[in-house]
């Protein structure tokens, strides 16, 4: 501290020597100082420099050699000529190329209460406005940003409201004012209200009809927020009318980000809606400060409703139900998509397979399955459950839990343009509540994809529609993905009912088609005499996809065929290779097995025209089944599964369709 005070004392004393020699050498010329007519050459002739340019001149010339003479000059300056900007804005270059943040305050200072209207000013105010707004944090930036820091704050006040109202521009002039409330937050109830009048104005005139542009955001992202927590009244209407536009401009960036990016726009958005909320006296406001939970939010709301259940027609419990349960409802939609989507491969709802539990000692379902109160249990693969999808159609069903309140939310959907985010969910909504036909419609409306093509399948065979699943499960099996994934063990579990959300992967879909086409099939095992030999014959190719889960499926089977004494089935040479069925059908073709007559030529080969069985057959015939065998069982883990089977399907679509007519 000492050392910085001497070497303040001894700069003082060498300008100090300086200026008394510059001020020496004026007393001496007093009529005329023959220094200050030195000339300046130029092209059009010689011109004779001002006193004041010749002495700022001299500060010029000894800036880069000597700070301290370049002070002297210019402080001689100011004694002179203690009226000129010019000057003085020189003395503030010198200060704030040196680094001193407080003479070069000081100096700003001076210079904006002399002269207001000065052109050099105003455009070093600019500067500085744009530093303290700029996120930023270069050298200059800093520099300016402490500089305004130690300007007195009544000028600070006054130079942001001169430079606000200065501005022609109408985004920089709601620019400024964001900057005037942020450092003086007790001018909020001034220039609040007219901030959001002039951006509402301004936007209507330069964005109509979008959602995202510069002046919605300023409004949503700056300016409710400082609004919000400032004691200001808001008029319900129009308080209403701003929390609209903030969910509207929150809700179309999350769908679509810009090139400006917005850090945790969910949490701004309710961040907003807590603040205004509070404004607006409702009680549902505190939620919105609450760490996100999806489970814990929805239950919140449903109390609210059910603690409110009597007042469903009043408008202030209708408005904050409405508002809060919509923008909670998306949130858990959008969360929902990204943990349901959240790698390479995407994934599509589809009604999978229940069955009855068989005892009470049954195990709990693992944590990605999760049952709710509806009997419905919702599974992926993954380690996400699906449950939002749960949590979401418990917010519908209470935003439609009474006739002012669907009024409502039919309203806020035009104004909010809520379809690109509710339509999606419409179709998963309809499924969920097992309204089959309902999806149908909603997918008719969807473009041709793999996902619309299987949800089309499950919906038809949920009908009984047989030909028309077939139909779509042909199209699935001609577009598989490249992706292969892995085969699912979550497509039936105890349930009432069963949703899964499928894995759009090679595998996975060829496993939901076949399970689709298996359990088709087994409808017409219950019916005595109406299952033949080609259904079952399909039945063991499709249950090769995810061998041994149809392993219950391939004893009744082989029940069936010792029942009926033989087998037919001319495909089985091209589609059936698991060694497991293979080995089932071999036992079943011996004594021992029963002596099954097994007819499983394609017309070629050494089995052409010839019934293999043990009734009379020789040693040679039965060689030649068990070398018949051995080449199907050969080919298991060398031919590719999924290709066989999108052979099968594709290729033997009229096969499959006469097995699934009932006769």
């Amino acid at each position: 501290m000492q050392l910085e005070n001497v070497s303040d004392i001894s700069e003082q004393l060498r300008l100090t020597k300086d200026i008394l020699s510059i001020l020496k050498l004026i007393h001496v010329r007093k009529t005329r100082i023959p220094c200050f007519t030195m000339l300046e050459k130029s092209s059009g002739g010689e011109n004779q420099l001002s006193k004041e340019d010749y002495l700022i001149m001299r500060a010029k010339e000894a800036l880069s050699s000597d700070i301290y003479a370049a002070k002297s000059w210019l402080i001689t300056a100011k004694s002179l000529f203690p009226h000129s900007a010019k000057v003085q804005f020189e003395a503030y270059r010198i200060e704030k190329l040196s680094k001193n943040v407080k003479e070069a305050a000081k100096c700003f200072s001076e210079i904006f209460q002399n002269f207001p209207d000065d052109r050099d000013i105003w455009k070093e105010i600019e500067i500085v406005t744009t530093c303290l707004r700029s996120e930023q944090c270069d050298p200059e930036t800093e520099f300016l940003c402490q500089m305004f820091q130690h300007i007195p704050q009544d000028l600070q006040h006054r130079l942001l409201v001169m430079t606000a109202d200065h501005s022609e521009d109408t985004m920089e002039h709601c620019k400024l004012l964001l900057l005037l409330i942020r450092k003086f937050p007790h001018t909020t109830p001034t220039h609040g209200p007219r901030l959001v009048e002039t951006l509402l104005t301004a936007e209507k005139h330069s964005h109509p009809g979008r959602a995202v542009n510069g002046f919605r955001r300023l409004l949503a992202c700056d300016a409710l927020p400082l609004l919000g927590a400032a004691p200001v009244d808001l008029n319900p209407r129009l308080g209403l009318r701003l929390l609209c536009k903030a969910v509207e401009f929150y809700l179309a960036y999350i769908q679509h980000p810009q090139d400006i990016q917005i850090q945790y726009p969910w949490d701004r958005l309710f961040h907003v809606v807590e603040l205004i909320g509070k404004k607006l006296g409702w009680e549902l406001s505190n939620l919105f400060s609450m760490p996100w939970n999806r489970e814990t939010y929805s239950e919140k709301l449903q109390q609210y409703a059910a603690v409110h259940a009597a007042n469903l027609c009043e408008e202030v419990v209708v408005r904050q139900l409405l508002m809060c349960a919509i923008v909670v409802l998306l949130r858990i939609l959008n969360e929902h998509a990204m943990l349901i989507n959240n790698g390479e491969t995407m994934n599509c709802l589809v009604e999978a397979f229940g069955e009855l539990m068989s005892s009470i000692t049954e195990p709990k379902l693992k944590k990605r399955k999760r049952e709710d109160n509806s009997g419905i249990v919702i599974t992926s693969d993954g380690d996400y459950s699906g449950n939002g999808l749960g949590f979401a159609v418990k917010l519908w069903d209470l935003l439609h839990s009474s006739d002012y309140l669907q009024i409502e939310i039919d309203k806020l959907n035009q104004q909010a343009r809520l379809d690109a985010w509710l339509n999606p969910f419409a179709t998963d909504l309809a499924m969920y509540k097992g309204l089959h036909h309902e999806v149908l419609t909603r997918l008719t409306q969807e473009g041709s994809s793999l996902s619309t093509h299987l949800r089309f399948a499950s919906s038809c065979f949920f009908l009984k529609d047989y030909k028309g699943m077939l139909e779509y499960i042909v199209l699935v099996a001609s577009s598989l993905p490249s992706v292969c994934g892995k085969v699912s063990h979550n497509l039936t579990v105890p349930s009432t009912r069963h949703l899964h959300y499928l894995s759009l992967a090679r595998y996975p879909v060829l496993q939901y088609c076949c399970r689709l086409l298996l359990l088709a099939l087994k409808e017409n095992f219950a019916i005595p005499g109406t299952v033949g030999d080609l259904a079952i014959g399909h039945a063991l190719v499709l249950m090769q996809i995810d061998w041994p889960q149809e392993a219950s499926t391939l004893s009744i089977i082989t029940e069936r065929i010792i029942n009926r004494g033989s087998f037919v089935y001319p495909l089985f040479q091209p589609y059936i290779i698991c060694v497991d069925i293979l080995e089932e059908l071999t036992y079943l073709w011996t004594e021992h097995g029963g002596g099954v007559s097994l007819d499983i030529a394609t017309g070629s080969g050494v089995l052409q025209s010839r019934r293999i069985t043990t009734r009379g057959a020789d040693k040679g015939v039965r060689e030649e089944v068990k070398q018949a065998m051995r080449r199907q069982a050969a080919r298991d883990g060398v031919d590719p599964l999924d290709e066989l089977l999108q052979k099968f399907i594709v290729n033997e679509k009229s096969a499959i369709l006469h097995s699934l007519i009932i006769q």
